[in-house]
């Protein structure tokens, strides 16, 4: 099959990671696969059989916001009138509408993959009405969790012949590593420092039990708009000694698999991987149960993790009090939480994707 998806770019979110992974899956199963995205920044890895084409080359070139938006919309209709793939896949919601926005340009079905909270991309009827629209003209839907099917079909009223829930698959490199040594007293968590991930609620929640276990320090992975605010909250709270900000690292598994606890903080999510991962390698780990289900799906609660109310800072302070106060209980839980590793293996995961365009391509000629 040729297939061409549509991305932001190859750098940082966890959307652009299952899009290099699935992308370098379906190259080494003999598919034609192109990415096109907005932006030529690129830090995760991607197979030399998959072509990879920036609509502006915003790493050695400079220019208004206006200028490259009007060259990347130039570049991909001219793309759209030129190509015809078996299939276009887009991914995230602001690319989706320029996808679908072109859609009487394509001539071939269109998947639209799903990746966070529906709920959170209408703040009004215009909204809503707009975005129902424009996301009606797919020809297909994935989604990540059940609770984000239903809020297509169910709220928005958009329902597919062709749709499913897959969910991500556990990177590789996070397979079978469990660490079994003694571990750091360090509480870890990773992600984009933005509102979503709400790492203020952990910054606070540590704090709380700080005094409590004052062996322990906590450590927030990660870059964004809000890290200089996050750092000052933990600052104003007299924690710069005991709460670390690294940056955004690409060797993540190694800096947190000898930690003691995880903590995901998001007040939303999809399916999120740097939960996955800390699963797969055998951390104890808490995560508020946000929407659309990701953390759910992943924790049985209190029996390979804890799952706490979203935004309730006395809720999540309990449960680190809990895993700390209780380490035997905690390390049964991180040995439970690696089972996760045969659930979403890449190769199952990716194969529920494969087969899924197959069906799609098989069945659908796209429509206008």
């Amino acid at each position: 099959m040729k297939i061409s998806i549509l991305l932001s770019s190859l750098s940082g979110g966890g959307a652009e990671r299952v899009v290099c992974n699935l992308s370098n899956y379906l190259a080494d199963k003999g598919h034609d696969v192109t990415i096109l995205t907005f932006s030529a920044q690129k830090t995760y890895y991607l197979s030399d059989k998959v072509t990879h084409i920036p609509l502006y080359d915003d790493v050695n070139k400079k220019g208004n916001f206006l200028i490259k938006n009007i060259t990347r919309i130039y570049k991909l209709r001219k793309y759209f009138k030129k190509q015809t793939p078996d299939v276009y896949m887009t991914f995230l919601p602001t690319l989706s509408k320029v996808m679908l926005s072109n859609r009487k340009l394509i001539r071939c079905p269109v998947i639209l993959a799903e990746r966070a909270d529906p709920a959170t991309y209408c703040t009004t009827d215009k909204d809503k009405e707009k975005i129902v629209s424009l996301f009606s003209k797919a020809d297909a839907y994935v989604f990540q969790t059940e609770d984000a099917r239903k809020y297509y079909n169910e709220v928005w009223g958009l329902k597919k012949d062709y749709e499913t829930v897959i969910p991500n698959a556990i990177n590789e490199e996070f397979i079978g590593k469990v660490y079994e040594g003694e571990r750091e007293k360090v509480i870890v968590s990773a992600g984009r420092m933005n509102s979503q991930k709400n790492f203020p609620l952990l910054i606070n929640s540590f704090n709380n039990i700080k005094d409590e276990f004052p062996e322990y320090n906590l450590c927030i992975y990660g870059g964004g708009a809000l890290l200089e605010s996050n750092r000052e909250l933990a600052k104003s709270l007299g924690m710069e000694s005991r709460v670390e900000f690294p940056g955004y690292v690409t060797d993540i598994g190694d800096k947190i698999k000898d930690a003691s606890l995880f903590v995901l903080s998001s007040d939303y999510e999809g399916m999120p991987n740097a939960l996955m991962e800390a699963m797969a390698v055998g951390l104890p780990c808490i995560s508020t149960d946000c929407p659309v289900g990701g953390p759910k799906f992943l924790i049985d609660d209190g029996i390979n993790g804890l799952l706490t109310e979203v935004g309730n800072e006395k809720h999540l302070t309990d449960a680190i009090r809990k895993m700390l106060s209780d380490y035997d209980k905690a390390l049964s839980m991180g040995k439970e939480a690696t089972k996760i590793s045969d659930t979403l293996s890449p190769d199952r995961i990716y194969g529920q994707w494969e087969k899924f365009i197959y069906d799609v391509v098989k069945g659908g000629e796209g429509s206008e």
